[in-house]
């Protein structure tokens, strides 16, 4: 084999296996399957009482088409101001809400794109903020990138995904 294409053929498969999301069915149980009450462009969830927004700020709910339109990349201030100009008890979630829709049998994305669809990777992940600052370093705020599930925390000015929730 010739080392020199060995990165290529690293990358080749690396990017392919990032192509097709997918759960493994298998490993969901009959009640997590029906976890999730959908109504159009919410997800009312009956384990932690939350309702969520299925589509991502920038993209709307469509009935029959999913989310459309672009995700839109927002610093942390822009996404609260995005959350109450949505009114209806709209807001950001913790991360311990937000991690609470992460599928750990699914990847890129790492949660159920039946409820939520429309994830959008970009160049680095698929990052969306909680509004829960990292307690050791108070000026970062922690975020998951659904193309995995990690958990990891940045500061205000980087413009990232949001999800909306608001309390039943």
């Amino acid at each position: 084999m010739n080392i020199t294409n060995t990165p290529w053929i690293l990358v080749s498969l690396l990017a392919s296996s990032s192509v097709f999301a997918a759960c493994n069915e298998d490993a969901v149980k009959p009640s997590e399957a029906s976890r999730f009450v959908l109504n159009a462009g919410e997800a009312y969830d009956q384990q932690t009482k939350l309702t969520w927004s299925r589509c991502s700020a920038g993209t709307r709910w469509t009935e029959g088409g999913g989310c459309a339109g672009e995700v839109a990349l927002l610093r942390l201030d822009e996404a609260k101001q995005f959350a109450q100009e949505m009114g209806g008890g709209w807001r950001l979630p913790s991360i311990v809400e937000l991690h609470s829709i992460v599928e750990p049998q699914c990847a890129n994305p790492a949660l159920d794109a039946t409820v939520f669809p429309g994830v959008t990777h970009f160049e680095e992940g698929a990052p969306y903020w909680s509004d829960t600052h990292f307690e050791e370093m108070p000026s970062l705020i922690y975020f998951i990138d659904f193309v995995g599930g990690a958990v990891d925390a940045h500061s205000e000015g980087f413009a990232l995904a949001v999800r909306l929730v608001r309390d039943e």
